[in-house]
């Protein structure tokens, strides 16, 4: 949950559970999930789990708590944790939980659960790596942690990385990590070594469409550019303040376009930059949410099939508040595509693509 999570909660807003209820599970028809997007939500903190909603683009629909839905009798994690990360990784959806919340493999397809670890170390998960077909790595606030993924299985921890990682990135020979104690870190792929310290980051990691020899982070003033063969670093100061949590962990609120050589990075709490390799375009906002509006979690996503910035937004800066809405917009152009409200306290922390 955003800033310092659960401060909404103790001052008494204690949300309902009415929204919770069996009878809001809406499983999507046959063809499921093939033309839209998950929405890995934190969940009701006190009141309900975690859960996966899915965006249909056809029916423009939003079918609620998909993963329980598919996996009767199973949660991901109780009311007092909180999922927060999802990516797809060889056909299948990896969930990584904070707070006690467990790491959960699912077919990307289907939804139906393959493998968890219940236990995480430090009790607090942070984001999953695939490395080969055989092995992943799973970032935590103790540290990172290797991974047999057939079963999913929680390995020893890697001895070169002290404290919280956060989000992680493989290119070629190196995994790029982010440390919170030493910033942006790059390991050899094979033995996960400490090869080089590459300064302070608090964003990261993405590719450009065309210049696939470089990796893209940021601190909080700066965008960063490391040559994924040399592990030189190139520095753009961006001129606004890079959006982060410093509270908590939400992934990272930066997306790369596939369609062309843009970067989208969030700045506060309702704004988007597009850097597109000149430096007056990081001089005014390609996106400002409509007011009343504020980005929460990840808060970005791009969808390559159509070229859109996916942008969640909740009517509460903490995300208290029932009334969530998705934005799409044009990624080149930047005028707004469509908008669907939906109801719920959800606390989206990501969207996911297949």
């Amino acid at each position: 949950m955003h800033k310092n999570l659960r401060s909404w909660l103790l001052a008494g807003l204690i949300l309902t559970a009415a929204s919770c209820k069996n009878d809001d599970v809406v499983t999507p028809p046959p063809g499921k999930y093939d033309n839209g997007f998950y929405i890995v939500s934190e969940g009701n903190f006190g009141v309900a789990p975690g859960d996966i909603n899915y965006y249909d683009y056809d029916k423009d629909s939003i079918y609620k708590y998909v993963y329980s839905a598919e996996n009767p009798g199973k949660k991901l994690g109780t009311s007092s944790t909180t999922m927060q990360f999802g990516t797809v990784y060889n056909d299948k959806l990896y969930l990584v939980g904070k707070y006690d919340g467990p790491l959960v493999a699912v077919d990307a397809a289907t939804l139906k659960e393959t493998g968890r670890v219940d236990s995480l170390p430090g009790h607090d998960g942070r984001a999953f790596l695939g490395v080969d077909i055989n092995k992943g790595l799973l970032s935590t606030a103790a540290g990172l942690y290797r991974l047999t993924l057939t079963p999913l299985t929680l390995g020893t921890k890697v001895s070169s990385v002290d404290g919280e990682v956060k989000d992680m990135f493989m290119s070629w020979n190196y995994i790029f990590v982010i440390s919170a104690k030493d910033g942006i870190l790059a390991l050899d792929a094979f033995d996960y070594h400490l090869v080089k310290k590459l300064g302070t980051a608090v964003s990261g990691f993405v590719l450009t469409k065309d210049d696939r020899d470089w990796v893209w982070a940021a601190s909080a003033t700066q965008l960063k550019r490391i040559n994924v063969a040399t592990l030189a670093v190139d520095s753009i100061t961006t001129g606004f303040p890079v959006h982060f949590n410093e509270w908590t962990y939400t992934n990272s609120s930066m997306v790369a376009s596939t369609k062309e050589n843009a970067i989208f990075i969030i700045s506060g709490n309702n704004k988007v930059y597009r850097y597109t390799g000149d430096a007056a375009s990081l001089s005014t906002p390609f996106i400002t949410l409509p007011a009343g509006q504020y980005f929460y979690g990840k808060g970005i996503a791009y969808d390559r099939k159509r070229n859109y910035l996916i942008l969640n937004s909740n009517t509460n800066i903490y995300g208290a508040d029932a009334k969530n809405t998705i934005y799409m917009y044009n990624a080149t152009t930047g005028a707004l595509q469509h908008s669907k409200t939906y109801e719920g306290f959800y606390f989206p922390g990501m969207v996911v693509f297949r």
